[in-house]
């Protein structure tokens, strides 16, 4: 199997949302009843891998955690696919087959049902975004509190993530790989994050 030099580092901005109506219980190291599923944004702004610069790549993770607890969660993961902007280059492309499977979605998505090349479209406004493609659609808003800034949440689980904010999904939706998922009013999170190589 292909593998990446050492000394990748990918850094950007990180949104999520998935079916639970109140903040997701999986940052807080909780069980969910049922499961859940989920629509995970990473927006590379800054590195590169094997040479390659990444900057400006967008990867859609989309899928299902069918699992109770948080314990069976962490160790078996979930199934989905991956979608990254068609505008990516030949070079580029070469290391996200590797990177998308093995690096950013390595903790959760254990079974990959496809890895994508879409076109899609991203608008932002102040203290929202909304993504686009072929397959889903998401929009999130950042939640305010009492002083008009971003609530934000301190010691999460999530190693990869810093600065995080917690954020609302009007809606979000995904099909495909015989899957449909469609929900409204829903949590989420938007982040910062870095990942890189881990130590030879």
């Amino acid at each position: 199997m292909a593998t990446l030099q050492p000394g990748w580092k990918v850094k950007g901005i990180y949104h999520e949302t998935c079916a639970s109506e109140g903040y997701c219980p999986y940052y807080f190291g909780r069980d969910k009843e049922g499961g859940c599923r989920y629509f995970m944004v990473f927006r590379i702004t800054e590195g590169s891998a094997d040479g390659v610069d990444l900057a400006g790549i967008t990867a859609i993770y989309t899928g299902d955690l069918p699992y109770p607890t948080y314990a069976e969660v962490t160790a078996k993961g979930s199934e989905g696919a991956i979608y990254i902007n068609d505008s990516a280059t030949p070079e580029q492309r070469a290391v996200l087959d590797i990177l998308a499977v093995e690096a950013l979605g390595a903790a959760l998505m254990k079974r990959v049902l496809g890895l994508h090349y879409v076109p899609m479209v991203i608008e932002e406004d102040e203290g929202s975004v909304h993504f686009r493609m072929p397959t889903g659609e998401m929009r999130m808003e950042l939640t305010k509190g009492f002083d008009g800034g971003p609530v934000r949440l301190e010691n999460q689980t999530l190693p990869f993530l810093s600065n995080v904010k917690a954020a609302h999904s009007p809606y979000w939706n995904w099909a495909d790989h015989g899957r449909h998922f469609e929900y409204t009013n829903r949590c989420g999170t938007w982040a910062d994050f870095e990942m890189a190589a881990p130590p030879a």
